[in-house]
């Protein structure tokens, strides 16, 4: 029974590239593969980010989640989510390559069912919605390195963009999606809360999560390598491809690997640190507290009765707009739908600065209905400038500093949110004052990110 096991648990001894028979007499016509048949060989690939994507939408649910009347009074409680977000993406880029990548995610996933447990517990409580928010934000922050390292090195050039898309940005907007639909239409006097609601769908990603990060998520093939361990690099690159054999594309993704790693040895790669941080700061502040809050008022202004079809539009286009970037990012290319983004937001922030900065327009009905419509196309693009950034964390940073480099990022984009949110005026409606300030500066900065 010992000698059964070793054998199951050991690498198999796979031939060198050398030894794979060719017959170069037989002239074979290759046709282009289809979009089905290339994602179905592929499939391994996005199973193996599938769990962090899980997680993914359960923070957005917290992102999108209004909060009781306290969120509108205390700044701790909106401040929350975004400083677990920040104390858990430390502790992971420092954890990621040391511990397997799995059990990172595996308690990431506990954590997420954790903060569920809590709103179903408790859900007036204003201690218990506190630690769910702070614990659903650590467990974000915990994955998010690993989650663009495992994109960049697991998956294949012509899916990778739609990857790291569709987990970084796009699942987080379809969270934020769901949570919108309900929490404005939940009836305030249900005896089955919205928070509870939001605590069973917070459990049933984390159960997921937790089952697909044991059963599906494969460790980087390039970390075995980075180890001399060659025999598990080509062992992990035969899963990722179905039907999970070794073929002539193994070995070439293989050397592609080894390309990579000695590339990236003494490449330090602080500009693409610089440029991703700019990026991802003005991204987070197109659609940070004051885009919400001017799109908030303007919704009281101009539908003072019914307004909870302007918000599920206004989620709705966010989530479309990195929808959109995750299936024509790899055809279209990265730049494109980026320089799109930032330049359309930079219109649309000129011609609402515009408007708020006569005072004569905050109490007009019409013009704040203009306002609306205005700011969901706001939204729209400057989700499409988001979701094409995140492609770039995947991409743009050398092997031994990426997990920091992401995290760095990341922690730009948190303290955009956690700054907005400090500078703030009390009462909120005073802030409607200060919007064409923030409107102008955010023309000026798409304008000198598309130039860049």
């Amino acid at each position: 029974m010992q000698d059964t096991s070793a054998k199951r648990h050991t690498v198999p001894n796979y031939p060198p590239q050398s030894a794979v028979p060719a017959f170069p007499a037989l002239a074979t016509i290759e046709k282009p593969e289809g979009c089905f048949k290339r994602n179905s060989k592929n499939k391994p690939q996005s199973n193996s980010s599938g769990a962090a994507a899980l997680i993914f939408i359960s923070a957005g649910m917290f992102l999108g989640d209004p909060g009781p009347r306290v969120y509108f009074t205390n700044k701790h409680w909106p401040m929350s989510w975004f400083i677990g977000a920040i104390v858990g993406v430390i502790l992971g880029a420092n954890i990621c390559n040391r511990i397997p990548k799995k059990l990172i995610t595996c308690f990431a996933a506990l954590l997420v069912t954790v903060s569920g447990i809590l709103l179903v517990a408790d859900p007036r409580s204003e201690d218990a919605l506190l630690a769910a928010r702070y614990i659903n934000g650590c467990a974000l922050g915990l994955v998010f390195p690993l989650t663009f390292v495992l994109v960049g090195e697991e998956c294949v050039k012509s899916l990778r963009g739609m990857n790291a898309a569709a987990v970084g940005s796009m699942c987080l907007q379809l969270g934020s999606f769901i949570q919108s639909i309900y929490s404005f239409s939940w009836p305030q006097d249900a005896l089955f809360d919205g928070a509870q609601k939001m605590g069973i769908l917070s459990i049933f990603c984390g159960f997921l999560s937790f089952i697909m990060a044991y059963t599906m998520q494969l460790e980087s093939p390039i970390l075995y390598l980075a180890h001399g361990q060659e025999e598990k690099a080509i062992d992990i690159l035969r899963r990722l491809l179905r039907p999970f054999t070794v073929t002539h594309e193994t070995y070439e993704q293989l050397s592609e690997h080894k390309q990579y790693l000695a590339e990236s040895c003494d490449i330090i790669g602080l500009p693409a640190l610089l440029k991703l941080s700019f990026y991802r700061a003005f991204s987070a502040a197109s659609t940070c507290f004051y885009s919400y809050f001017a799109f908030s008022y303007a919704v009281s202004i101009a539908f003072r009765y019914n307004d909870v079809w302007a918000y599920n539009v206004y989620s709705f286009l966010a989530w479309i707009g990195t929808l959109m970037v995750t299936f024509i990012i790899d055809s279209q290319g990265r730049r494109t739908p980026t320089i799109i983004g930032f330049f359309c937001c930079s219109c649309f922030s000129f011609a609402i600065g515009g408007i708020f900065n006569d005072k004569l327009n905050i109490r007009n009905r019409e013009t704040m209905a203009v306002v609306v419509f205005l700011l969901m196309a706001y939204q729209l693009f400057a989700c499409i400038s988001t979701a094409s950034s995140s492609v770039y964390l995947s991409e743009a940073f050398p092997l031994a500093v990426k997990p920091y480099y992401v995290a760095i990022t990341f922690i730009v984009e948190m303290c955009i949110h956690l700054l907005s949110i400090v500078i703030c005026s009390r009462p909120l409606r005073s802030n409607v004052y200060d919007l064409p300030e923030y409107f102008n500066t955010m023309d000026y900065a798409h304008a000198s990110a598309k130039m860049r």
